[in-house]
C-alpha cells in the first residue's frame, strides 16, 4: 500500500480487521471508512493520541433515538485527498452511502439515514429511520429529498413530424396508466400559472407534484390572473387563443428488454394486457427507446413545429428523470418561452432588483455560476444591514437633505426574480419584468443568508449531500453542510429574509455578467449588436457557451447539443438569414428551418429591447464588493458609462473613493466606507 493510500487510522486497527467488513475501501485499498470496533483503542491511547486526532466520529442511532446501533470513524486524511484519489473513490460504497464528487467527495446517505446534528464530543450524530429505510427520495435532513438525476438531460429528442409527436403523448398517458395498475396510485396533476401563462404538470412521482405547485403560481393568484387578461387581449389581437403548456413526467420506465419482460409479467398478474393499455410489444419498439444506447436513458420529448403552427397546447415530455429543473426548465420555461414569443415577449435567464431610487428595474443576465442570484440579493438582505446602511449612506451624501431618504430605501434594493423572467413590451420605447417562479429554485452553496434561510424556516431542500473531504476542514467532514454544488433549495419570498416582490416593474438597465479575465475594463456601456453578440454567444465562466445564456428552450438545447455555439452560432444564424437553415443544425434542414423560425422572432424582439434600455457588460472577475458596486452605479447612474464608453477598473474604484469614500482591497472587498 503506497502512501497515497495510507491512512493513519491503518496503523491502530485490530489485526482481525484489516481485511473485514467492518472497513470501507476504495479500489485502491484507501479506507474510506471505519467501525469503531476495528480500532486498537489501547493501541491509541499508549501513542498519546485521540480518535478525534484521526478522524470524524459518526454515531447511527436506532429510530426512537435510545440506542447507538453503530459507531464509525472518517479517516482525517479525506480533507487532503488528491485529485487521483477522489477520482477512484468516486461512486464507492461505505457502511452508511456512496460516495459522489462535484468538486470534491460528497456522501448521499443510504435511505433511512437523517442527520441530527454535532453532539458536544463533535460527533456526527445520524438516525436509522426504519419507517422509511426503503424509500430513497427522502433525504437525511429536514424537508429534503433525493433525486437520481441532478441535471438537465442531454437527450433532447425534437419531433418535426406530428404523428410522432402524437404518438409520443399517447404512449407517456399510457405508462402513466400502466404504472397506476402495479402501484394502485393515481397520475398526479397539478395546474399552475407561470408569467400569466396556464400550465399543467402530470405524472407519477410526488415530490415533483409538489414542487411544481410550490415553485409557480396557484391558478388564483390575483397578478397572474391579472397577466393572464393581458395576455389574452395581447393573443385576440392574433385572432387565436393563448396555448397552455402542459408538461408529462413518467419516471420508471424499464431502462432495457429484460427488465421491460418483468413490468410485463406484473401487469399480466393484474390482469392487464400491456398492449391494451397502449404499451408497445417489444421495448425496443417505444417511441422513447434511445437506439444509441439500446435503452431508454433520461429523455425530453417535443414538438419542433413553427410558432404558426402551435395549436391550443404545447406538450412537452420528460422521460426517465426526477429532477425539479427538468421540469422547470426544458418543461415549464421552454413551453412558455415558445407562447410569450408569439406575443412578441422575451423569456430571459435572469434575475431583476429594483436599484433605481427612481423605481427602474435592472435585469441581470449570465451564464450559470455568473453571478445572477448574488446581484439580485446582494442589496436586499435583511440581516446584513452593513450592505443596507452602505446603500443609504450614499443616498445620504446625494440627496443633500432634499430627499427622504427612508422612502428611498423602501423603494430600493428589492428583488423581483431570481433566474428567469419575461420582458414584456408596455409601450412607447418601455419594458417591464413579468414574474415567471413564485418561489426562487436557488444553489444553496452560494446563496447570500443562507444559514438565516434554514435556520428560520423549512424550504424544501434538494440533493442534500454530506461533505466527505470536499471543503478540506475536519469541522465539516461526515457533515450535511448544504455546500454540494447540486443542491437547490425553494425560498419563499414571504419568508423576508430578503427586501423582495413578485410584482411587474418597468425596466431600466440590463446588467450582461461576464467572467473573462481578457477584457481591459470592469464596465462597458455596449451598442445594440455588441449586446445582441455578447448575449447570443452566452459566455459562461467556466468557458462554455450557452445561447442567451441558457439551455433552459428547446432552441437553445439543441444548439448546445449540436455544438453550434459561441462565434459559430452567431456565424451560422447569419448563414441561415441567407438561405442556408441547415447551418443551424449540422446539415439537418428540417430541424435548422424550426430553430430559425424561434430565433428570427427572438432575436427581431431582443433588438427592439436593446435598442430602448442601455446595456452594460460588467467584467465580474475584479472582486466581489466591487462588482455589486458596479451594477448598483449603472443602475442608479447609467450616465456614468455613455454609450460606447468603458471604465477600468482603476477608473471606477478612483470613482467610488471620490464620490463615496469607498476603498477597496487588492481582492476587490470593500476595505473602507466613507
Amino acid at each position: 500500500m503506497d502512501s497515497n493510500t495510507t491512512t493513519l487510522i491503518e496503523q491502530f486497527l485490530k489485526p482481525k480487521a484489516v481485511s473485514s467488513r467492518k472497513l470501507a475501501r476504495n479500489p485502491d485499498g484507501r479506507l474510506l471508512m471505519a467501525e469503531e470496533s476495528a480500532l486498537d483503542m489501547d493501541r491509541i491511547r499508549d501513542a498519546g493520541i485521540t480518535v478525534s486526532e484521526l478522524g470524524r466520529r459518526v454515531r447511527v442511532y436506532n429510530s426512537d433515538m435510545t440506542k447507538q446501533i453503530a459507531s464509525y470513524i472518517v479517516p482525517i486524511e479525506m480533507t487532503s485527498m488528491d485529485d487521483e484519489g477522489i477520482e477512484q473513490s468516486v461512486g464507492s460504497k461505505v457502511q452508511i452511502g456512496r460516495l459522489l464528487a462535484a468538486g470534491g467527495l460528497y456522501l448521499r446517505h443510504n435511505p433511512g439515514i437523517r442527520e441530527i446534528g454535532i453532539n458536544d464530543r463533535g460527533d456526527t450524530i445520524l438516525r436509522l429511520d426504519l419507517a422509511t429505510a426503503e424509500d430513497p427520495t427522502i433525504g437525511p435532513v429536514l424537508n429534503s429529498y433525493n433525486t437520481t438525476q441532478a441535471e438537465l438531460v442531454t437527450r433532447l429528442v425534437a419531433r418535426i413530424d406530428k404523428k410522432a409527436h402524437d404518438r409520443d403523448v399517447k404512449e407517456a398517458r399510457a405508462w402513466l396508466e400502466a404504472m397506476n395498475v402495479l402501484t394502485g396510485g393515481k397520475t398526479l396533476r397539478t395546474r399552475f400559472f407561470s408569467a400569466g401563462v396556464a400550465c399543467e404538470h402530470r405524472g407519477n412521482i410526488p415530490q415533483l407534484y409538489r414542487t411544481s405547485q410550490v415553485n409557480f403560481f396557484q391558478i388564483n393568484d390575483p397578478l397572474s390572473l391579472e397577466l393572464a387578461s393581458a395576455l389574452e387581449e395581447r393573443f385576440r389581437m392574433l385572432e387565436r387563443n393563448v396555448p397552455m403548456v402542459r408538461v408529462i413526467s413518467v419516471v420508471g420506465i424499464p431502462p432495457n428488454e429484460r427488465a421491460y419482460k418483468e413490468f410485463v409479467a406484473q401487469l399480466k398478474q393484474k390482469k392487464q394486457n400491456p398492449m391494451s393499455l397502449g404499451l408497445p410489444s417489444r421495448l425496443r419498439d417505444s417511441q422513447f427507446f434511445d437506439s444509441a444506447t439500446k435503452s431508454v436513458v433520461p429523455s425530453c420529448f417535443i414538438y419542433a413545429c413553427p410558432l404558426a403552427e402551435i395549436g391550443d397546447s404545447i406538450y412537452i415530455i420528460t422521460i426517465n428523470t426526477d429532477y425539479h429543473g427538468e421540469i422547470k426548465c426544458h418543461g415549464v420555461h421552454s413551453g412558455v418561452a415558445a407562447v410569450m414569443s408569439m406575443a412578441e415577449v422575451v423569456s430571459a435567464h435572469a434575475g431583476a432588483v429594483i436599484l433605481s431610487s427612481e423605481g427602474g428595474t435592472t435585469v441581470v443576465m449570465g451564464g450559470d455560476g455568473a453571478g445572477k442570484s448574488t446581484a439580485v440579493t446582494f442589496w436586499a438582505e435583511r440581516n446584513r444591514p452593513d450592505r443596507r446602511n452602505e446603500l443609504k449612506r450614499r443616498y445620504q451624501i446625494e440627496s443633500k437633505g432634499d430627499k427622504d431618504i427612508d422612502e428611498v430605501m423602501r423603494g430600493v434594493g428589492i428583488v423581483s426574480q431570481d433566474d428567469w423572467l419575461q420582458i414584456v413590451p408596455s409601450g412607447e420605447g418601455r419594458w417591464d419584468v413579468w414574474p415567471a417562479e413564485r418561489h426562487f429554485y436557488m444553489r444553496s452553496r452560494g446563496l447570500l443568508s443562507r444559514d438565516l434561510i434554514l435556520s428560520e424556516n423549512e424550504p424544501i431542500i434538494e440533493n442534500a449531500t454530506a461533505d466527505y473531504g470536499a471543503a478540506r476542514v475536519r469541522d465539516a467532514l461526515g457533515r450535511t453542510t448544504h455546500d454540494f454544488p447540486e443542491e437547490r433549495l425553494f425560498y419563499d419570498p414571504d419568508w423576508d429574509n430578503f427586501y423582495a416582490d413578485r410584482d411587474v416593474h418597468p425596466i431600466s438597465a440590463i446588467v450582461l455578467l461576464e467572467h473573462d479575465e481578457e477584457l481591459d475594463y470592469v464596465v462597458r456601456r455596449v451598442s445594440r449588436q455588441d449586446a445582441l453578440d455578447f448575449i447570443m454567444r452566452g459566455r459562461c465562466p467556466d468557458g462554455a457557451y450557452r445561447p442567451f445564456y441558457t439551455d433552459y428552450t428547446d432552441v437553445s438545447g439543441l444548439l448546445i447539443a449540436q455544438g453550434i455555439v459561441g462565434d459559430r452560432f452567431i456565424a451560422a444564424y447569419k448563414a441561415a438569414r441567407r438561405g442556408d437553415v441547415a447551418a443551424l443544425m449540422n446539415g439537418d434542414e428540417a430541424l435548422g428551418r424550426f430553430v430559425l423560425d424561434r430565433l428570427s422572432v427572438q432575436i427581431e424582439v431582443w433588438q427592439l429591447i436593446l435598442s430602448d434600455i442601455p446595456v452594460f457588460v460588467v467584467n465580474a472577475t475584479h472582486g466581489f464588493d466591487l462588482t455589486q458596486d458596479v451594477i448598483w452605479m449603472v443602475s442608479e447612474h447609467p450616465e456614468t458609462v455613455k454609450r460606447g464608453q468603458e471604465k477600468s477598473v482603476v477608473e471606477f474604484r478612483e470613482l467610488m473613493q471620490r464620490r463615496y469614500g469607498v476603498v477597496y482591497d487588492d481582492e476587490g472587498r470593500w476595505a473602507s466606507l466613507g
